[in-house]
């Protein structure tokens, strides 16, 4: 049977598909897309909404990730054992899509910067999740796994969210009142397929910053009397009083709490420099030879303004053995970078070496002399070893520019390491 799924690297829905198939020993080939690729002819022909996954079968396409998810595994215990166990796999893949994805959704694309925080709405999605984790938290109370004692494709696709609930939105208070989700969250995301396909799970300690608000024990309370203290003043001020006046000194308050996250960057407090980053960018990724663009570089870049670095990612036990797993794992974390960021910084950043001992790293340059906040804010900062290179010494330029010149993926070498995936941060 010949099955090959159509994704974007690091896209979770295709990763769990080959999760299940790794267990269920099913062979899948992997065509790996780009964005711009959703917008051809051809993929539109195979799913005119432009989504991935995409399944090519003998028997023809299938789209949507759980009805892929069924058909890859069928006829395996991995669908249930009977037909009652079946229908318990399908309860639960629809309870996830339906009561933990749409919660998820509000709280989890704002940090990856896809929209605007809403703190009303994520606010509400953080107690929504809080009260149906109650129902999990009962329920793997009494059972080892989803479907009673047998590991299902409903475990496999719930495991794929708690992932970024547990990398991003659920901190150490949260996670000690689900010590039964834990216990069976730990039992999926160890499974060697797991690891391969979607790497060993950061736990954070606090909230991602943009979360916190809706993060901590109580949050949801706060927030809501916060807004009953705040409306109360104005039902009771008198009529004749003018409300445009009355009403700045709590507008400057609501702005105020708005304020530290566009003062997270700590750039513009810097003294003018001569050295534009845009202009840099664009002259370089329009150059038809990238590698002549540093004999200009090196007379434009002002390092009293700027700064050139080595970023590698300290790999845990297990990690860097498979290829595609690495790549979702460096593509996740300049996902996770905040966008702002980019406004002040350029990388080129990549996946290196030759399995089973693959590395990630990238060359650098960021506004300051020294480790920025929005870095330090990262999920995995604790995970990076950053080494500053000196510009004016020709040995660390010699390095800077092996990073940006040798970029043909599977040919080219930096360090004697040769580049596998490379991705810019832009």
């Amino acid at each position: 049977m010949s099955l090959k799924l159509n994704y974007i690297s690091g896209n979770p829905r295709a990763n769990k598909i080959l999760v299940a198939a790794q267990l269920a020993n099913v062979d899948v080939t992997s065509q790996l897309l780009e964005w711009k690729d959703l917008e051809t002819p051809e993929f539109l022909a195979k799913n005119p909404l432009g989504k991935v996954p995409v399944l090519e079968t003998p028997e023809g396409i299938l789209t949507e990730s759980n009805a892929i998810l069924q058909y890859v595994v069928r006829g395996t215990p991995l669908v249930g054992a009977n037909e009652f166990q079946q229908a318990k796999v399908k309860q639960w893949l629809d309870f996830t899509s339906g009561e933990i994805e749409p919660s998820l959704i509000q709280l989890l694309l704002p940090v990856f910067g896809h929209f605007p925080i809403n703190p009303t709405q994520a606010t509400q999605a953080h107690a929504d999740l809080d009260w149906k984790f109650k129902v999990l938290e009962a329920h793997f109370a009494k059972n080892q796994y989803l479907v009673g004692d047998q590991l299902t494709i409903a475990d496999i696709n719930l495991a794929s969210y708690f992932q970024g609930i547990f990398s991003f939105i659920y901190g150490e208070d949260d996670r000690a009142k689900l010590v039964n989700i834990l216990r069976w969250y730990k039992q999926v995301s160890e499974l060697p397929a797991f690891l391969n396909l979607f790497g060993r799970t950061r736990y954070i300690k606090k909230p991602f910053p943009a979360l916190q608000f809706a993060g901590h024990a109580h949050g949801h309370e706060h927030h809501e009397k916060k807004e009953k203290k705040e409306k109360q003043p104005q039902q009771q001020q008198p009529k004749q009083e003018k409300p445009k006046k009355e009403e700045k000194p709590q507008k400057a308050d609501e702005e105020e709490e708005e304020k530290p996250k566009k003062q997270v960057c700590e750039f513009d407090a810097l003294p003018p420099s001569t050295f534009n980053i845009d202009d840099w960018k664009r002259q370089f990724l329009a150059s038809k030879d990238q590698a002549a663009e540093f004999q200009n570089f090196w007379t434009v870049f002002d390092s009293q303004g700027w700064s050139i670095w080595i970023v590698k990612y300290i790999k845990g036990e297990g990690e860097g053995k498979v290829l595609i797993s690495f790549r979702n794992n460096c593509n996740g974390f300049l996902q996770r970078a905040d966008p702002h960021f980019k406004k002040w910084a350029f990388a080129i950043h990549g996946v290196y070496g030759d399995v089973p001992n693959l590395e990630i790293s990238g060359a650098w340059i960021w506004r300051g002399t020294e480790v920025p906040q929005y870095l330090k804010d990262h999920p995995t900062f604790e995970y990076l070893q950053l080494t500053k290179l000196d510009a004016s010494k020709p040995e660390d330029r010699a390095l800077f520019e092996e990073y940006w010149t040798q970029q043909t993926e599977d040919e080219s070498k930096v360090q004697g390491q040769t580049a596998r995936a490379l991705y810019y941060f832009r």
